[in-house]
């Protein structure tokens, strides 16, 4: 079988005009549309804050800490979006097993170093209570079992943690549910993405547009008085409405950087999502408004800021691009994954020194899985970029397989 999957032709009845532009001759090159952006980094970065600050000190801080998941989402599926599109432009088809074996290297190698640590401290100190005194309860903590513990991170390297949480696990890892959601996402995205590049653009903004009102709508299903919550907030079905508020924005953002338009509305809405998101992160707690409105409220918001910052104008560009914002996205996932182990044993020890020795000890081991992990596995992956990146600058080239 062909490894490369060519987008079908257009629907019976779609115009030249609606149907994807088939790929470039060789002698005729075209440029993706989406490259390195150093400002999306900056908003990661501010993501990772966000999360970090609400796991070390609590909802008294930053009651709605918790959204910066939900900017990993809109963001996610923006860029997953906006890439296979490009891949589409260029070459006319869009290579899956590349696209597996870049997520398989940008995110498995870290992954595997954080289980392996975890593996090693569980087995040492599993009847402490520090191992497992998780954020947000009174900071006793509570003893492991091993047996169960190792095979909660079996479910965790299947990518199905998620799942987990909602069957009543109490695994001290349950931070990698958005991890599960993501990829379940991504294990499904692309394929589905092949089938809507053959339809019309308005057929595939109103199926999108349906699958995003029915995952919003879910939560009400599932909601039954307040018993469905944890059901809701960490369901794939239910938390999809992110991921596809962003793939719905990077359609309509693609298509108008092909045509070489811009919207002169963007910058005045995406400035007024940015405080919306804020004015959450400040105030919304674990109100029924979380569950039930906020997810796709936020996918929205976030799906009017990231197509300003992929364009690179304006004072929101410049807010986002800050040095620490940048250097906080670049190491997101490393820090996301380290961060709510730290934030775990360190929970009894209080705010002093609890919280200045999580964050030391959570940034220490961001750092070692960066330089050692992380960029290694990174430059590896790059390998299955070649199908796309032939026709990208090598800027572009690492924003793939970062982003990839």
């Amino acid at each position: 079988m062909s490894s490369l999957w060519t987008v079908p032709q257009a629907m019976p009845g779609a115009t030249p005009a609606d149907a994807e532009t088939p790929g470039p001759p060789p002698d005729s090159p075209t440029l993706a549309l989406l490259g390195h952006v150093p400002a999306l980094d900056g908003l990661r970065g501010l993501a990772v804050v966000l999360v970090v600050t609400y796991h070390f000190f609590g909802q008294g801080v930053l009651p709605g800490g918790w959204l910066g998941v939900d900017i990993f989402f809109a963001l996610s599926g923006f860029l997953i979006t906006a890439l296979i599109l490009d891949e589409q432009r260029v070459h006319g088809r869009v290579d899956l097993p590349r696209f597996y074996a870049r997520r398989a290297c940008r995110l498995l190698p870290a992954l595997l170093l954080m289980l392996g640590v975890y593996v090693l401290v569980l087995l040492l100190w599993h009847d402490q209570t520090w191992i497992a005194a998780t954020p947000g309860g009174d900071g006793t903590g509570r003893t492991v079992d091993v047996r169960r513990a190792l095979g909660d991170i079996g479910i965790s390297l299947a990518y199905l943690a998620n799942w987990n949480v909602i069957a009543g696990s109490e695994a001290p890892i349950p931070h990698l549910w958005s991890l599960a959601v993501e990829e379940q996402f991504y294990l499904l995205w692309p394929a589905l993405m092949l089938v809507m590049l053959a339809a019309t653009r308005k057929s595939r903004l109103l199926f999108l547009a349906a699958l995003i009102a029915i995952s919003a709508a879910l939560p009400w299903f599932y909601w039954n008085g307040g018993a469905g919550g944890s059901r809701i907030y960490f369901g794939t079905d239910t938390r999809a409405v992110g991921l596809l508020a962003g793939a719905f924005c990077a359609l309509v953002w693609h298509r108008r950087q092909a045509l070489g338009r811009s919207s002169r509305s963007g910058p005045l809405r995406a400035w007024v999502a940015l405080v919306v998101v804020l004015a959450i992160a400040g105030t919304a707690g674990n109100t029924w408004v979380k569950f039930l409105v906020l997810p796709t409220v936020l996918g929205i918001a976030v799906g009017q800021v990231v197509p300003q910052l992929v364009e690179r104008r304006g004072l929101l560009t410049q807010l986002f691009s800050n040095r620490g914002l940048i250097w906080a996205g670049k190491r997101s996932y490393g820090l996301y994954l380290w961060h709510y182990l730290w934030a775990t044993w360190t929970h009894p020890l209080g705010l002093w020194p609890g919280v200045p020795l999580g964050l030391l000890g959570a940034l220490a081991c961001t750092q070692i899985s960066w330089f050692l992990v992380e960029q290694p596995a990174s430059r590896f992956g790059r390998r299955f970029s070649k199908s796309l990146t032939e026709s990208l600058s090598s800027s572009q080239a690492l924003q793939l397989s970062r982003d990839s």
